[in-house]
């Protein structure tokens, strides 16, 4: 194997390090560039600039071990081989420089006696790194001052979900005050490695077997097709963004309508409601990451139908927000969070929430449901749809940076809960959200939208990058009868940290947009991005390939696929039903919890929430019109308000008539194994009545999964309606 060591001006230990392997060169510290190609990087032990922080080596410095080296040159040669996924490993004072890069978690810290160490120490290896595959004892040279290693409780939990610590101290006459006596660590990839003891400083074979297995593991799998491969397969067919199981049911839905601008299959539906403007529907469900994390569940629920909106051209007027939790005091905790994060991001975008309603029941003490629905105003010549249309357009990423916050959320949300979920460690499958951020991008993108320099725009949801380019890209194949593919840059995309290539595509993180724009327009573009100070990157364009292709820096392309093979994926389920026994559901007051919501914002709320009774009347005064909002379980139910207005029974408010124009769906259910005869049912009640009272369903969402240890919740439809009153 070939091997790199770095050297920096205090490093001692690296003529030992260059003994130890056979084939090894040195890298100096003020070399950003790889001169060689190597298969292991090693950062050896030693005091790098003798644990200090300087201006100048003879001037004054404080100590702070590892901290100087990360502004050498060097530096840049480490992240490229993380990048490149070459394993790499740090020694002593090299762990040190991991941990301040955010390679590794953790800080080794002063020993508890303060003092330097030398000694010679048992320890054991971990059976996955162990050639016998069991746990192995070997004795190693520890060396250091600073060798405490120290976590969080948070990072703890992870190290061990992950298999991370592969080296451990098992010595009764050692203890530096290392937590959980942890003496090396890797990361979660298994590529990065950080160790106190000197492996260099021992005739045991036992760490060089553990880096050749390494390398042999790189070698045969980490190849990036492959990785990209196994990843986007899991995203692609998971039942939150493949909507596999119900599908074929959601095609039987009444759609039709002259008044109908986009349907189901958009970011959001649209209705045309005369003066030249339209309005913008969309309701979505945060269930599952409300459970976990309920403050960032519930905000960043309300962010992302808030994007869903604006995608569409259309500025957000109102929110909507329908609740479900349990009756122990575990529920309550969640509500209150969840209320708070819900108020907190609304309130600062600057959005009217109008309405919704709060139920409570045990069914959903470990399946709280939170379904939020947004209505926006759209100049009907304005409106934006999520395709790209034309070969050479850009593909254009404005917003937060991306990171590994919300990884893997769509797969997270497509399965049922146990009773023994571990909640901190599902944490980072929940995104975190801006709403500043969120209202500077509503306004740069209205803005975009007035000008008309966009072809296209889809927000980063489920499946991130990865999914928000394939829609525009399918649709445009499917409304041009193209062979329309595109190539992604995946060094383009703007990162808060260090990330894995496949990682930058897929991630969750919020309050970020792509648009597809011409060739003539990118410039105006960037111009309004710069007016709201906001961050932004070509991270691709729009081609005539036929293909989906990621590629680097270097142009190497990692992954490459025809567009054709990202088809529909179908599962069957039995048409099982539940048993008609489920807790008792109260309805309760929520009026006092709404008083959290700015609901006037806007000055377009007639009646709201501070008011009595279950619906809303939003002022249109662009066309001078007013709209009555109501919501239920079924359709009868949201037309109870209708007709109390058109029996003129609704003596508070003086309208002669409420004509229903079109509604949005989210379908809670549980696991689809025994759900789907009931998904069916409600399925053809929904549709027989819209067709009886010839209201359009526009779009909707489903939610499956919301199970524990197999006990499902009862099916919660949850419907909006949208009347036009005279």
């Amino acid at each position: 194997m070939k091997v790199g060591i770095i050297v920096y001006p205090g490093s001692n230990c690296d003529r030992d390090t260059l003994m130890y392997f056979s084939n090894a060169h040195y890298i100096w510290h003020k070399n950003d560039k790889l001169l060689k190609d190597i298969d292991l990087l090693v950062l050896p032990g030693g005091f790098a600039f003798g644990d200090r922080y300087y201006t100048n080596a003879t001037g004054e410095y404080v100590i702070s071990p590892g901290k100087m080296a990360l502004e050498s040159p060097v530096t840049q040669i480490i992240k490229k081989a993380y990048e490149d996924k070459i394993p790499i490993l740090g020694i002593c004072n090299g762990f040190q420089i991991l941990t301040k890069m955010n390679l590794l978690p953790g800080e080794l810290t002063l020993n508890i006696d303060k003092k330097f160490t030398c000694k010679r120490v048992k320890c054991e290896l971990t059976e996955k790194y162990s050639k016998e595959n069991k746990k192995e004892n070997l004795y190693l040279q520890v060396a250091n001052s600073y060798g405490n290693y120290q976590v969080t409780s948070d990072e703890l939990s992870e190290l061990k979900k992950n298999n991370q610590i592969f080296l451990t101290y098992n010595d009764e006459n050692y203890n530096n005050g290392s937590q959980e006596q942890i003496a090396g660590v890797c990361d979660k990839e298994h590529l990065i490695f950080g160790m106190m003891p000197h492996p260099e400083r021992t005739s045991d074979k036992a760490i060089k077997n553990m880096i050749k297995s390494i390398l042999e593991y790189t070698k045969e799998n980490l190849n990036y097709q492959k990785i990209f491969e196994k990843k986007i397969s899991e995203l692609m067919e998971s039942e939150h963004i493949s909507y596999k199981s119900t599908r074929k049911y959601l095609k039987k839905l009444y759609t039709e309508g002259k008044h109908v601008v986009q349907g189901p299959g958009e970011n959001a539906g649209i209705i045309d409601i005369g003066g030249d403007y339209c309005l913008a529907l969309r309701i979505e469900s945060h269930n599952h990451p409300v459970f976990i994390d309920p403050y960032q569940g519930a905000a960043t629920g309300v962010g992302g139908i808030l994007r869903d909106i604006f995608t569409m051209g259309a500025r957000p007027i109102a929110i909507l927000d329908f609740l479900r939790f349990g009756m122990d005091e575990n529920s309550e905790r969640l509500l209150k969070s969840t209320i708070n994060g819900i108020s907190d991001y609304g309130n600062c975008f600057g959005v009217a929430n109008i309405g919704g309603d709060l139920y409570k029941s045990q069914m959903y003490n470990k399946n709280p449901l939170v379904n939020v629905g947004c209505i926006g105003i759209v100049k009907k010549e304005n409106i934006v749809y999520g395709n790209a249309l034309e070969e050479n357009s850009y593909f254009i990423y404005v917003g937060s940076k991306t990171g590994s916050d919300g990884m893997n959320g769509a797969c997270m949300a497509s399965n049922e809960f146990t009773s023994d979920i571990d909640i901190e460690s599902m944490k980072s499958n929940i995104q975190k959200g801006d709403p500043f951020l969120e209202k500077l991008l509503l306004e740069a993108c209205n803005e975009i939208t007035e000008k008309k320099i966009v072809e296209g725009m889809q927000d980063m949801g489920a499946g991130g990058l990865l999914c928000s380019s394939l829609e525009l890209v399918q649709r445009g194949r499917e409304k041009t009868k193209q062979n329309l593919g595109c190539t992604l840059f995946v060094d383009k995309i703007p990162t808060k940290y260090v990330m894995d290539p496949c990682d930058r595509i897929i991630s969750e993180s919020q309050e970020r947009m792509l648009l597809v724009v011409k060739k003539e327009y990118v410039g105006d573009v960037f111009a309004v991005f710069e007016k709201w100070d906001l961050e932004y990157s070509v991270v691709g364009n729009v081609d005539n390939t036929g293909t989906y292709k990621i590629t680097n820096k270097d142009k190497k392309v990692l992954y490459e696929e025809f567009m054709y093979k990202f088809g529909t994926i179908i599962e069957e389920w039995p048409e099982n039903r539940l048993k008609d026994d489920y807790p008792v559901i109260v309805k309760a007051n929520n009026k006092k919890l709404w008083e959290q919501y700015d609901t006037t914002i806007g000055c377009r709320t007639i009646k709201g929430p501070q008011q009595e009774k279950g619906f809303a009347i939003l002022d249109i005064y662009e066309i001078n019109k007013h709209i009555l909002i109501t919501w239920g379980s079924s359709v009868e139910e949201c037309l109870k308000y209708v007709n109390l207005i058109n029996n003129k029974e609704l003596n508070d408010y003086n309208y002669k008539n409420a004509e229903p124009k079109a509604i949005v769906n989210c379908l809670n259910f549980g696991n689809p194994v025994d759900t789907m005869g009931d998904f069916s049912d409600i399925i053809d009640n929904i549709t027989k009545d819209c067709i009886h009272y010839n209201i359009p369903i526009i779009g909707g969402n489903v939610s499956l999964y919301n199970a524990t240890d197999t006990i499902s919740i009862k099916p919660t439809p949850i419907l909006l309606m949208v009347s036009i009153l005279s």
